[in-house]
């Protein structure tokens, strides 16, 4: 074997590392959608690969975290995060994440995940993702998080501006009137 052909777990196979990529771009394709046009944001449905299972063959519990960045990179694309904003205004960053594992999830299983704006202000989001599999009843997963929008000059938090900030507040005002999910603001305890 030469090696250039040699596979390691920092380089993925020529076809492997394609197949990926492609799927990737895909999800930055996509631009998501309000459910029933003023619902959460939906985020496209997902084929769940094999290579994110776990030793049990259970979708290993990092994924669903991955599920939840990638519905909230969808939602910063909602508000007009991008290349412009995040070179000359800044960008949002995840101080907190909070997730609640209800379902399994396996290889070859469709999900989409929900998307909900539970509150934000000049300078933060909170936002409410539920995981779903498609012909379950219930949610797989859902998770909370806290982002922060940091300036792109000074690497402090900074208010968001200009057209992100007229986007972000109008999804708020959209998803105020929606009911709050059950397990939003939960912490972790022994019941």
């Amino acid at each position: 074997m030469s090696e250039g052909s040699k596979s390691t777990p920092d380089r993925l196979p020529p076809a492997v590392g394609e197949t990926f990529a492609l799927w990737k771009q895909k999800l930055r394709d996509s631009i998501p959608q309000l459910t029933n046009g003023s619902g959460p944001l939906l985020m496209p449905t997902l084929e769940m690969p094999s290579d994110w299972l776990d030793y049990n063959g259970h979708v290993t519990e990092n994924r669903y975290l991955q599920l939840c960045s990638i519905a909230t990179d969808n939602l910063l694309r909602y508000i007009g995060v991008d290349g412009e904003h995040l070179s000359t205004t800044g960008s949002y960053y995840t101080v907190e994440t909070h997730l609640f594992h209800l379902g399994e999830l396996h290889a070859g299983d469709y999900v989409q995940v929900l998307t909900q704006l539970l509150g934000a202000d000049e300078k933060r989001l909170h936002v409410f993702h539920v995981i779903t599999r498609e012909g379950s009843e219930g949610p797989a997963a859902t998770g909370e998080q806290m982002l922060i929008h940091v300036g792109a000059r000074s690497g402090r938090s900074a208010p968001v501006q200009g057209k992100v900030r007229e986007r972000l507040l109008e999804l708020a005002r959209l998803h105020a009137e929606l009911s709050r999910p059950e397990r939003a603001g939960a912490s972790i305890r022994l019941r």
